[in-house]
C-alpha cells in the first residue's frame, strides 16, 4: 500500500506539472486525460517496484560486492525501462496518449526513441531509496542494540553495587550481635530476630532496583532499632515521612548507607548522646530524601567513602541527570545528606 500510495502521489504531481505546462504553452489539456496518462505510467512502475526491491535486497549497494551490484542494477535498469515502455504501449491507445501509432510495435518504437532515457533514472531512484532505507534501518537497529547493551551494563553495575553494600551491612550487624552476646543475651536475641527480618527483606527484594518509600522506611526502622539497642542512651532517631510519600518509588536500600554513615562517623564519635533524623517530602515532580545527624561533621578534604560512592553511582545509573545527591556539613555541628529523585508512584 505504501508503494501504491507513493506512486499515485508521484503521478498526480507529474500530471499537475504537465497540465500547467500545457496551459502556459497555450495548448490546453484536459486534466482527466493528463492524470490518466501519468497514473497508468505510475501503475506500471508500482507493479515493477516490488521486483526491483527484491533485486536490491539480493544485490545491495554495499561492499564487498558493490561493483557487481552496480553492474547487475545497470542491466536491470535497462530491462525495467523496456518493460515499462512495453506495457505502457499497450495502454496508450486506451487513455488517449499522444505518441500512439496504429500498431503496438510502432507505439513501442516511438516511446523507445522519445522516453527510454527518461525512464532509466526511475529504476535507480527506486534502488537508491531502498538503499537509504536499509541504511536508516541498520542505524536504528544499531542504536537499539547500543541501548540494550547500555541497559544490560547499567543493570550489571547496579547488581555489583548492591553486592558490595549487603556484605558490608551484614558484617556490621553480626559484629553487633557478637558484642552483645557477652553483655546482654536477651538483647542479642532480639537483635538476631530483627536481623533475620532485615535479611529476609533484603533477599526478597534483591532483584528489585526500586521499592516504595514505605518499604524502605520499614527496613530502615528495623536497622535503627538494632543500632539503638546497641548504643542505648547514646543514640536516638526520628523519622518524619508524610503518608502521601509512602508510595513513592525509591532505589532499594538507598537510605541505609546514609544512616549507617551518620551513626558510624557522626554519632559514634560524639562524647555525648547523638541523634539521626530521616525525612522525606514532595516538591512538585520531585521527591526529596534527607538524613541529618548532629555529629562532628565531615573533616576537610575527606575522600568519599564506599557507601556514599555507591549511592552516587546507583543514582546516576538509575536516573542519569534527573537526580541530585549532596552531602555537606551543617552550619552548626552535624552533616546533612540530601537525595532528590523524580516523583513516581508506579514501577
Amino acid at each position: 500500500m505504501v508503494v501504491v500510495g507513493a506512486w499515485a502521489l508521484v503521478a498526480m504531481l507529474l500530471a499537475a506539472q504537465a497540465w500547467v505546462a500545457a496551459q502556459v504553452r497555450g495548448e490546453p489539456v484536459i486534466w482527466a486525460r493528463a492524470s490518466a496518462i501519468w497514473l497508468v505510467w505510475a501503475a506500471v512502475w508500482a507493479a515493477l517496484t516490488p521486483l526491483a526491491l527484491r533485486l536490491e535486497a539480493r544485490f545491495p549497494l554495499q561492499r564487498p560486492h558493490r561493483l557487481r551490484s552496480l553492474a547487475v542494477h545497470g542491466l536491470a535498469s535497462v530491462g525495467y525501462a523496456l518493460v515499462n515502455l512495453a506495457l505502457f504501449a499497450v495502454a496508450a491507445p486506451l487513455i488517449g496518449a499522444t505518441q500512439v501509432e496504429p500498431t503496438w510495435l510502432g507505439t513501442f518504437s516511438r516511446l523507445l526513441g522519445t522516453t527510454f532515457l527518461l525512464n532509466l533514472p526511475v529504476y535507480w531512484l527506486i534502488i537508491v531509496a531502498a538503499h537509504l532505507e536499509r541504511l536508516a534501518r541498520s542505524a536504528r537497529e544499531k542504536d537499539r542494540r547500543q541501548l540494550r547493551l547500555e541497559a544490560q551494563l547499567a543493570d550489571a553495575r547496579l547488581q555489583t553495587l548492591r553486592m558490595q553494600l549487603q556484605p558490608h551491612f551484614l558484617f556490621n550487624a553480626l559484629n553487633m550481635v557478637s558484642v552483645l552476646m557477652h553483655e546482654d543475651a536477651d538483647a542479642a536475641d532480639r537483635i538476631l530476630l530483627q536481623l533475620s527480618a532485615l535479611l529476609r527483606r533484603s533477599l526478597d527484594g534483591s532483584e528489585a532496583h526500586e521499592v516504595t518509600l514505605g518499604e524502605e522506611i520499614g527496613f530502615l526502622e528495623r536497622y535503627l532499632e538494632i543500632e539503638q539497642a546497641r548504643l542505648g542512651e547514646r543514640f536516638g532517631y526520628r523519622i518524619v515521612v508524610p503518608d502521601d510519600c509512602l508510595q513513592a518509588r525509591v532505589p532499594n536500600l538507598i537510605l541505609h548507607p546514609l544512616v549507617e554513615n551518620a551513626i558510624r562517623h557522626g554519632i559514634s564519635t560524639r562524647a555525648g548522646p547523638g541523634r539521626v533524623e530521616v525525612a522525606a517530602e514532595r516538591h512538585g515532580d520531585s521527591l526529596r530524601l534527607c538524613v541529618v545527624d548532629d555529629g562532628r561533621g565531615l573533616p576537610a578534604a575527606m575522600a568519599e567513602r564506599v557507601g556514599l560512592a555507591n549511592t552516587r553511582a546507583r543514582l546516576r545509573l538509575l536516573y542519569a541527570d534527573r537526580q541530585r545527591f549532596d552531602v555537606r556539613n551543617l552550619d552548626h555541628d552535624g552533616v546533612i545528606a540530601e537525595i532528590e529523585l523524580p516523583w513516581r508512584t508506579g514501577p
